[in-house]
């Protein structure tokens, strides 16, 4: 089977004192999600990472949190493109924006609270990733 990587952030607005961290709801799907995409070749993570997150957000003051990475890995069977085997990174950024141009993969985008974020996200994987996320942020 194929392997397909992509990329992506866990982006939290400290402004209100407790962190908000963003989601964006797929206009395909419905699933509410952090920024993330495929890797261009010759990228890596943090390329991919933040190129995503401008293109899906309009964010670009995107500041990373050093030493936190994690990774889901998942199998796709899609009759538009074919069977294949993802693996996405999360890093964790920080930005002070909070206005939000979606692209037209996306719905709508907003700035959650860790139980609400937790709430809206549907995949067990990536509850976990955020859980991981707003633990280490808080610690450092």
């Amino acid at each position: 089977m194929n392997e397909r990587t992509a990329a992506g952030f866990i982006l939290a607005n400290l402004s209100s004192g407790s962190p908000r961290y963003l989601l964006l709801r797929s206009a395909r799907t419905g699933d509410w999600l952090p920024p993330k995409g495929h890797t261009d070749e010759g990228e890596d993570t943090l390329q991919t990472a933040l190129r995503e997150t401008a293109e899906e957000t309009g964010i670009t003051d995107v500041q990373v949190v050093d030493g936190f990475e994690q990774v889901i890995e998942y199998d796709v069977d899609s009759r538009k493109r074919g069977s294949y085997h993802k693996k996405v990174t999360y890093l964790l950024g920080t930005s002070a924006t909070t206005d939000v141009e979606c692209s037209s993969e996306h719905s709508e985008a907003d700035w959650f609270t860790l139980e609400d974020a937790l709430e809206a996200i549907t995949f067990d994987q990536m509850r976990e990733v955020l859980r991981a996320a707003d633990a280490y942020l808080t610690s450092h």
